[in-house]
Order: C-alpha cells, then structure tokens, then sequence
C-alpha cells in the first residue's frame, strides 16, 4: 500500500504548475515563523506601550504555541475533508488577518490577534510535511531541508528588521504589520493553485489512530522530541535578546547579535538538506545538535555578555539542527503522505501543549528570581531530554511499513 501511495505522489508530482506548486510551499514555509521572531526583539516597546509583566509578556509568546498544541490534531481531518490546496489556501489569509488585528494598542485585541495567527500557523505546520511527502515522495529530506532553510530564513530576516523597522517610525505596531504582505501573496499563490487543479474529494486516509501511535516507541520518540525542542526554542526565541539586554548589551546590538545569531542556524539546516537522503541513521546529528545547543547555553549562563555573540551562534547552530531534525522526522519516519499528516497533527499537537508553557514559565522564574541564569540552566535540562528521544527516533524505521 505504501508502494502504491508513493505512485501515486509521483504522478502529481509531474503534473503542471509544479512550478507554482513549489513557489506556493516555499511562500507558506515564509510565513510561518516572521512574525513570531520579529516578536521578540519589541517585546521590550511591547510591554512598556501595553504595560504588560515579564510573566504577561511571555504569555504573548505561549499563545500562539499554545493554539498550535491545541488545534494541530484538527488539520489533517479538516484536510482530508476539504483538501490540502483549500487548506492552507485559507491558512494564509487568515494568518493575514490576525497580523492586522494584533496592531491594535489594545491588550485584548494584541492577544485575540495572536490567537488567530497561532491557529492559521498551527494547520500549515501540520499539513506541510503531509504536502511535502505527497509531492516529492523520493526526496523527503531534501526538499523538508529546503522548505526549512526558507522558514528558518525568513525568521532570521524578520528578527533582523524589528528594532529598524519600529525605529523608522514604524514602531511596534507597523514593524509586525509588515508581515501582511507574504501572508497575503501566499494566499494568493495557493488560489490560482486551486484553480488550476482538480477539484480535490474528500479523502478517505490510511490512519493508524491515537491507540497505534502511542504504542509505537518510534512515534513516541519523535513526539518527546518534538516537544522539547520545540519548549527550548520558544523560550530563547522570545527572551534572547532580553537575557542579551539584561546582561549589559544594548538593545539594538542585543537585536543585531540576536538575527546574526539566526543566520548561522541556517548552517545546520543547510548541511541536514544536502546531506539528509544520504544520512539513514539520524542519531549522530541528533547528538551534535545537543551538544553544540547546552555549550552554548552553559557559556552564556557562566559568562554573560563576554562572548555573547559566539554562545548566541552556538545555541542557533544547536537548536536550527533539533528543529530540522524534528520536522524532517514527521516525513522520513512515516510511510505514506497521510500517516505523515496524522503524526504531524498528533505530534505537533503534544509537542506545542508542552512547549507553550516555556515563554510564560521562563518569564515566572526570571520575575521571582531576578536572573535568567535558572532559565537558561532550565532550557539545558530540557535539550538533555530532546537528545535522549532524538536517539531513538533518529533510528533507521518507518511508522506504517
């Protein structure tokens, strides 16, 4: 069944407007990180133009992880019902949408529109792999790296543009706004996508269920994984550049450090796209990412601002590897594009409710200790848990075969 399956992802790989398909899945993986990552570099003018605490502030940061946790699951039924292509049609202009309504110099507004864009962000997550394993079943990992490198990048430019673009007169509110404009060009690519195909049936997936799943020590594995990475990289992706501030650092070079930080996490991402169909036992990057990601965390917790920049590049080196690693495994650790989807929907789902708490709770212990010191000792502990999984799910197997 599997073979068959991969037949048929083959046949509409070769379909026409392959090209528009590729530049809509590229667009779609541009949209998914920006306007979080340009959150954290303002989440100083944020606080202080909402009047928002250090806790309340990282609330803003969960949210959006905490709508990924609890409406992934839901994207590979919504898909299978509605189609792929409709999907994340919608996904986009929603997405649009929320970054518009979370302008508003309003505390309920600001959050009511991260809600929204974590919910648009949270389908497209899940339904990525699913459409990068049905469209290109022979180069998985490749194509995963590739669709990577244009998320992990566009973060990187968006953490990079935050304080310049609010400092040109933007300010908080028109630097995040920006961000319309590819969430809305996405939106469009994917309508002349669907048509231009086929109207798309209602699926009738092969699934394993809940049950199947979490007696698979693979698909455990992958999911723990998942979690933690996810947890250690919404916490330095949020707080950062205020551990780099708090530490005697200014704010623009906290923010010029943070998105240099960024680019070299394009590295890993880089050498696991090139290199991943030929890598069949992922455990040895798995155990290079970790090591580099707690140095890295360990030499900025001793030495502060000595070296920042250098523990800021290692700790991306680290965590870009774990987050390449994680995606690539919901596509090379599944045998069909819909088992892909479905431990997708559920692994994200856990990952993301476990990770959500990592902003709000590194805000906690940083207002009642007065140091991100715990924290950062907090995130090591937890990449020590991710590499522990990333060993077991980094074996050569596939859930479904």
């Amino acid at each position: 069944m599997a073979a068959a399956a991969e037949a048929v992802a083959a046949r509409i790989q070769r379909r026409p407007g392959d090209a528009l398909l590729l530049v809509g899945i590229l667009l779609v993986a541009a949209n998914l990180r920006p306007v979080m990552a340009a959150t954290g570099p303002l989440i100083g003018e944020i606080q202080d133009d909402l009047g928002l605490t250090s806790a309340a502030a990282g609330m803003l940061g969960s949210l959006p992880v905490l709508c990924f946790g609890l409406f992934s699951a839901l994207a590979p039924r919504i898909s299978h019902r509605f189609g792929l292509e409709e999907v994340l049609m919608a996904t986009m202009f929603v997405l649009a949408a929320g970054i518009l309504v979370r302008i508003v110099p309003s505390v309920a507004v600001v959050f009511l529109g991260t809600a929204v864009l974590g919910v648009a962000i949270a389908f497209s997550n899940v339904l990525m792999p699913a459409m990068v394993r049905r469209t290109y079943p022979t180069s998985v990992k490749r194509k995963s790296g590739i669709y990577v490198i244009v998320l992990v990048g566009t973060a990187t430019v968006a953490a990079g543009l935050a304080i310049p673009l609010s400092r040109a007169g933007l300010g908080w509110q028109g630097s995040l706004a920006v961000w319309t404009i590819p969430a809305l060009a996405a939106g469009v690519v994917w309508t002349v996508i669907r048509s231009r195909r086929p109207p798309s049936r209602p699926e009738v997936p092969e699934t394993l269920g809940l049950r199947v799943l979490l007696r698979s020590k693979l698909a455990m594995a992958v999911m723990v994984f998942m979690a933690a990475q996810a947890l250690a990289i919404y916490v330095m992706l949020f707080w950062l550049t205020e551990i780099l501030i708090e530490s005697g650092i200014g704010q623009v070079q906290a923010g010029l450090i943070f998105a240099i930080s960024q680019i070299f996490g394009l590295l890993p991402v880089i050498a696991l796209t090139f290199a991943g169909d030929r890598i069949n036992n992922d455990r040895y990057p798995v155990l290079a990412g970790g090591t580099v990601a707690i140095f890295g965390l360990a030499g900025l917790a001793v030495f502060g601002s000595g070296g920042a920049i250098f523990w800021a590049i290692m700790i991306s080196i680290g965590q870009a590897a774990g987050f390449t690693l994680g995606l690539s495994f919901f596509v090379s650790r599944t045998a069909t594009h819909s088992i892909a989807a479905e431990l997708s929907g559920f692994g994200q789902s856990f990952a993301y409710l476990i990770a959500a708490a990592g902003p709000v709770l590194a805000g906690v212990i940083h207002d009642s200790s007065g140091s991100w010191t715990p924290v950062l000792i907090m995130v090591i502990g937890v990449i020590v848990i991710q590499t522990v999984a990333g060993l077991e799910a980094g074996r050569p197997a596939r859930i479904g075969e």
